[in-house]
């Protein structure tokens, strides 16, 4: 943490003008002509005194532009989120948005993690000052987000009647808790991957009906919802073979009725689903260090064990809010937002807005953009839906 009295020379900061530009052409196809855009670097301070970084990626006019802002999520992310690409070097996933909302005449901002900077080594491109990232409770997240909010809309340029908080899976429910907060400065928010339910149900379902569904996705080659006895053998993918040491069916099938299904699933030994159950943090910890390949902050399943559903805060809200779900998530369930969207319904709130996609799985599928160029149907429907709003006035 920063000493307080660098904290009132860094605050000065917050109304100056951003440290660096960065100004960037962007053709628009339908237009036929270039846009420009500049990228304007921003520090700014939490709640409680830590030092933030953000980027404000923001069409070169003279106008007041809409800006969505990207949230932080469960591990934490830099400013750019770069990512391997194969043999091909590497990818930062937010110039998708960089690259995609300006077209639109929207700003985007990224913002880092607490703790969390820009590194040089793969997967994840960052390094971490554990001491600050440890403070990154679900309650200072949101009060970072709220702080990300303030310095935004300081910005030249910036329309504060159309700000936008766009989250995936955990970054829906702490995008929903601050726009419940600060209602009159949020015009909608754009979510998906959706946590749906508290993370102790959601983590459940990791380990059961999540884990079923990677199986089917190994097995199940007519896609009827079950495994039977021949498709487990048959192997297509050699996950039998090589993952579960080519196991025998019948340690699925525990009704002996020639299909493994979901319910069998559900009562099948799980020792990490025990693990949830006897709330045995430290075994959940190193789970999420070791197999789920991600840096949580310390207590983060005690955190957020003890914390309410998203829905306690969307009941709260009287804006438009787009949700978007693949039926293939792994993560978050697709009934859990089926669920969602009827208490919706049972409270009137008719400006959310509820899109599923087929085969479509936690990022709606959104590696194929970076890999193969094209943009996957949940995400062509995530920008049209901010095409939509931004044109209401």
């Amino acid at each position: 943490m920063i000493r307080h009295c660098i904290f009132l020379v860094a605050t000065t900061l917050l109304i100056q003008p951003a440290l660096l530009q960065i100004v960037q052409a962007q053709q628009n196809p339908a237009q036929g002509a270039w846009l420009k855009a500049k990228t304007i670097e921003i520090p700014f301070i939490s709640n409680d005194g830590y030092e933030m970084f953000g980027k404000l990626t923001i069409p070169d006019s003279d106008a007041r532009h809409p800006v969505v802002i990207y949230v932080q999520t469960a591990e934490g992310m830099t400013v750019d989120m770069k990512r391997p690409k194969g043999r091909d070097g590497t990818f930062n996933y937010y110039d998708l948005y960089r690259e995609k909302l300006p077209e639109m005449n929207v700003a985007f901002f990224s913002y880092e993690g607490r703790g969390i900077r820009m590194g040089d080594k793969p997967p994840r491109y960052e390094t971490i000052d554990w001491d600050i990232y440890n403070t990154s409770t679900l309650e200072n997240k949101v009060r970072d987000i709220i702080s990300a909010v303030r310095i935004v809309i300081k910005q030249r340029g910036i329309d504060v009647s159309r700000v936008f908080l766009m989250g995936a899976s955990e970054g829906t429910l702490l995008a929903s808790e601050a726009a419940a907060r600060i209602p009159k400065e949020i015009r909608g928010l754009i979510l998906h991957g959706v946590m749906s339910s508290n993370m102790r149900e959601t983590f459940r379902l990791i380990v059961t009906d999540g884990s079923f569904l990677s199986y089917r996705g190994y097995f199940d080659k007519d896609k009827d919802g079950k495994i039977s006895k021949e498709e487990f053998e048959a192997d297509p993918m050699k996950f039998r073979a090589n993952a579960l040491k080519n196991v025998g069916f019948e340690v699925f099938d525990r009704n002996q009725d020639g299909v493994f299904t979901v319910e069998e699933m559900r009562t099948l030994p799980n020792p990490l689903r025990d693990t949830v159950d006897a709330e045995n943090y430290e075994v959940l910890n190193q789970w999420a260090k070791t197999s789920a390949a991600v840096s949580t902050p310390k207590d983060w399943f005690k955190d957020h064990f003890s914390h309410p559903p998203i829905w306690t805060f969307l009941s709260k809200l009287d804006m438009q809010i787009g949700i978007f779900h693949g039926d293939r998530d792994v993560n978050t369930s697709v009934e859990g937002v089926k669920a969602l969207e009827e208490q919706a319904k049972k409270a009137g709130k008719s400006k959310m807005e509820f899109h599923y996609f087929a085969g479509l799985d936690h990022t709606l599928n959104i590696g194929a953009y970076f890999i193969k160029g094209t943009l996957p149907e949940g995400h062509k429907a995530i920008f049209e839906y901010i095409k939509n709003q931004v044109r209401k006035r």
